[in-house]
Formats: C-alpha cells, structure tokens, sequence
C-alpha cells in the first residue's frame, strides 16, 4: 500500500525549507530515550557525517596536561525531514546516536594526541602585521567633510582612468602657475 502523498509533502506548498548546517549527537540514557549531548558543525566535519563505527573524541587539556579523554562510537545515523504541519516549513538534520568506548589505552592514546595537537598549533603564530583597513565605498555619515573626502580616495574604484587623468591635467597646471610665480616644485 502506497503512503499518502501528503506524507512527502506532494502538493503542499511550502512556506520555508532549510538544511541545517549542524550534525546533532545524541546518547541514549538509562530510561530507554535519548539525550542531546553535542552539536558539531558541519563545516568542521568538511561536509563529511560521521558513519557507523566512526568515533569521536574529546581531548580535554589545560596547559599541556590532559584533563581527561572522551571517546563516543557512532553506533546510529539518521538523515531526519522535519516538517511542521501548522505552517508547513520544512527542515533537514543529520542525528548521529554515540556510546561511551572504554579503551584500555585511553591515557597514552591522550598523550599521543596531544603531542601532535602541541606540534601542529604552537607554531602557528597570530600576524604579527596589521592588515589594512578595508573602506566602505560610501563613507558613515557621521564624518565631518574632510575625512569623507579622504575616505572616497582611499576606495580603489574611485581611482578610474579618467580621474587619474584629470588629477594628473590639474598637478601639471598647479606646477606651471608655482614656476611662474618663483615658487619651487615640491620634491
């Protein structure tokens, strides 16, 4: 027997549908349910979901010195539709369900990732060079006339060929007038 098609949202207009960038972890609990325990982004995942019998880990450290390692074995994976029938949006999530592993090795398995972690990020040093200033093409209203002027040439747009031109047409003629007047050029 077929489902109803409005099971699958066939003919329903859709108000608003979302794929949440989030894969959301849950653990099951004593009393039979589940808990929501973590959310992982997306992106720090590189669009990869966690599979069966993947595990994640926790490496808790503070000052070289691990505090404790957590280790959670995906043991289920769903690709959940979620729609909500009073408005119709719609939304997509990844739920991935974990068990705590217990690892005989847990201890030097922390020093092992730890070492690499200290390796991999002490050498990366914040920039030590201030990056330039990036300006709005229009500048905030707030600014008296002057640092409204400046702010517009420091926009790479407002330097076209022709203006380049025309400043060029104008130093040349301000240059001629100081000569004529026994003023020295600037150097």
């Amino acid at each position: 027997m077929a489902a109803p098609a409005c099971a699958y949202g066939i003919g329903r207009s859709k108000v608003e549908e979302q794929a949440l960038e989030e894969v959301y972890v849950l653990c099951p609990v004593s009393n039979g349910g589940y808990q929501h325990i973590d959310t992982i982004p997306l992106s720090a995942l590189k669009g990869v979901v966690p599979n069966l019998g993947d595990r994640i880990t926790l490496d808790l450290c503070n000052n070289d010195e691990s505090d404790g390692l957590a280790i959670e074995e995906v043991v289920g994976r769903h690709f959940v539709r979620y729609i909500n029938e009073s408005n119709g949006d719609e939304a997509y999530a990844w739920f991935i369900v974990v068990q705590t592993v217990e690892l005989d090795h847990t201890s030097k398995l922390a020093k092992a990732i730890g070492a690499v972690f200290r390796n991999e990020l002490r050498p990366i040093a914040p920039p030590t060079k201030t990056l330039p200033a990036v300006y709005d093409p229009v500048s905030p209203p707030n600014l008296p006339k002057s640092k409204r002027i400046s702010h517009k040439i420091k926009d790479p747009a407002f330097w076209t060929p022709e203006r380049k031109e025309e400043m060029r047409k104008k130093r040349e003629a301000r240059l001629e007038r100081m000569k004529r007047m026994g003023i020295a050029a600037p150097d």
